[in-house]
């Protein structure tokens, strides 16, 4: 039995689209987590109400996202109560895509070598590598290849699955032809872990699990990356109250208890930095002003990002900063460099 109270940490996101990563509704995925006390959150969400002077039951973020509204955004952003009480974690959802292909090959070969990439910042160099230099060297065929694994990840059944493998496997040769691309190399370091993905796409599809895993849905890794923080910076365990989602099912939040409490099981170098996750609450975000607030927050983390992902500076960018994680997942050109990536890597634990 846990001798500490656990934190209560509430949770909503904006531009879920599942797995479909590549051509859903959004370029952006935003998880918004805050600490508020219930009163202090209600306090919150009377007054935005009646600084956009809205009647709605429930204030969503499309309310506060308009422009006319964009000073109440701003003041919510600096309120007192929300400084260190709030923070959101961005997916990019093309780099997210990047980083699962390497994830599941290169890095699952070298951990089959016994070696600890994410601990030398390999991982997350190669990620950023694939990200800004293949669409140069490819072009669209790049975007194909990326789409192709994605369907490969999203496979309803066996053969399905087979059939969108053996397209990624025509063409990845096919890109590996051109001796002279930039990319060449690295993903020739995903090539070779190719071997890896047969293993994966059965988890996928729920052989031998207690049921599929959804390892292309960001929302599970920003439900760790959420907990992680928390308890970091808290020293005690974390309950979440998470507005509905079908993907946090009882038996993938076991999965993340399990996980989180044993990070080493994911790379060694993560020894030591175990944290306690209590349970996952889901609740309808109207009747809870925690989650509302947390859905305001992940809306403008939304469209900032998005902001981002085409290199325009958003009016609400600078204010949002402050509390923007640093294990969000977002391509950096410096992360090209392995010794930039591992400082990187570094300073989010």
């Amino acid at each position: 039995m846990t001798a500490t109270a656990p934190l209560v940490v509430a949770c909503d996101e904006s531009g879920n689209d599942g797995e479909n990563m590549l051509s859903g509704r959004s370029t952006v995925f935003a998880h918004a987590s805050v600490t508020l006390s219930p009163d202090h959150a209600a306090e919150l969400m009377d007054e935005i109400r009646a600084r956009t002077r809205s009647q709605a039951t429930e204030l969503k973020s499309r309310t506060i996202l308009q422009p006319r509204h964009q000073g109440a955004a701003k003041w919510l952003l600096s309120h007192p109560s929300i400084e260190g009480s709030a923070s959101v974690h961005l997916t990019h959802k093309k780099y997210f895509v990047v980083s699962k292909l390497f994830d599941s090959t290169a890095e699952e070969l070298a951990h089959e070598l016994g070696e600890d990439i994410y601990e030398t910042g390999v991982a997350l160099a190669g990620a950023n590598l694939l990200f800004f230099l293949a669409p140069q060297s490819y072009g669209t065929e790049w975007d194909r290849l990326l789409m192709t694994f994605q369907r490969f990840m999203r496979a309803e059944d066996v053969v399905q699955a087979q059939e969108y493998l053996a397209r990624l496997i025509r063409s990845m040769v096919e890109l590996l032809a051109d001796g002279d691309a930039l990319a060449r190399d690295v993903l020739g370091t995903v090539f070779a872990g190719f071997g890896h993905l047969g293993s994966l796409s059965k988890l996928q599809l729920g052989e031998g699990v207690e049921e599929r895993l959804r390892t292309m849905d960001p929302l599970i890794s920003a439900v760790g990356a959420a907990v992680h923080f928390w308890a970091s910076i808290s020293g005690r365990p974390v309950e979440l109250v998470h507005d509905a989602a079908k993907v946090l099912t009882p038996v993938k939040v076991e999965w993340a208890k399990r996980f989180l409490a044993h990070p080493e099981g994911i790379a060694p170098s993560r020894q030591g930095l175990a944290s306690e996750l209590i349970d996952v609450r889901l609740v309808n975000s109207q009747d809870d002003p925690r989650v509302q607030v947390a859905d305001l927050i992940a809306g403008i983390g939304r469209i900032v990002g998005e902001s981002m992902v085409h290199e325009q500076q958003h009016p609400l960018g600078l204010s949002l900063a402050p509390m923007v994680s640093g294990a969000s997942l977002w391509p950096i050109r410096e992360n090209m460099n392995v010794e930039k990536a591992r400082e990187a890597m570094l300073s989010q634990f």
